[in-house]
């Protein structure tokens, strides 16, 4: 502000004075003096004290030494890194990062060497293992390492084959490759027949197709689809000359 505005207090027609503040002390970007706005906070949004809007400073620490993620000199609050140990190496649960306790337990209560404190033996009260196994070589749930109850299915409900207690697999087809309705992938069942009835070259089992004739093109009856029979004579027994057996012998 210069020496002449100082006294005079004179602001031009947008409100500031010659040193471009207005009555209230701020410039068109809203600063003082001092560089801070209304809100505390100057250009990098820090207050007077040197932290921003969310409580940090420069290097990211809040007033009592706390990174954005809690932590001071690597420990939170409660004195844990960010993997969760304390100084002494243990967890909130009293575990290291091997999972043992200060005695050398686990949360299981078996030690390095697989006995159990209770117990004193391989096994827990209950029958299992440091690796969660019985004496049978099933976990709780019942199933093996290999993931097979003793019935020797998996969770899914199948054998090491694929097939499950029914016999069928994933696809729902036997190890025949039959379904449970007897069809194969192309939907013939174990004799060769479609739903309809008939095989890969259209006939039914006793040799006719569905217009109702056989390989060599004759009916159930004999006769072909111009209704003669493989002598050439059809049921009035005329041949296509319009003749019969007997005319035919004669001539």
């Amino acid at each position: 502000m210069g020496l002449f505005d100082k006294f005079s207090k004179t602001f031009d027609k947008f409100g500031y004075d010659l040193d471009g503040y207005d009555k209230n002390g701020y410039d068109k970007k809203g600063y003082n003096k001092n560089g801070y706005g209304k809100n505390g906070y100057n250009k990098e949004g820090y207050d007077k004290k040197g932290y921003n809007k969310k409580g940090y400073d420069k290097d990211g620490y809040d007033k009592n030494g706390y990174d954005k993620k809690g932590y001071k000199n690597g420990y939170d609050e409660d004195g844990y890194t960010y993997k969760g140990f304390n100084k002494d190496g243990y967890n909130k649960n009293g575990f290291n990062n091997k999972g043992y306790d200060k005695n050398g337990y686990d949360n299981r209560g078996f030690s390095l060497d697989g006995i159990h404190l209770d117990t004193k033996i391989n096994f827990d009260k209950d029958g299992y293992n440091k690796k969660g196994y019985n004496k049978d070589g099933f976990r709780k749930d019942g199933y093996n390492k290999n993931g097979y109850n003793k019935h020797g299915y998996n969770k899914k409900g199948y054998d090491k084959d694929g097939y499950d207690l029914d016999g069928y697999n994933k696809d729902g087809y036997d190890k025949d490759g039959f379904t449970i309705d007897g069809y194969d992938k192309n939907d013939y069942d174990r004799y060769g027949y479609d739903q309809n009835g008939y095989d890969i070259h259209g006939y039914d089992s006793d040799g006719y197709d569905n217009n109702g004739h056989n390989k060599d093109g004759y009916d159930r009856l004999g006769y072909d689809h111009l209704g003669y029979d493989k002598d050439g004579y059809n049921k009035d027994g005329y041949n296509k000359f319009n003749k019969n057996k007997t005319e035919v012998k004669n001539d």
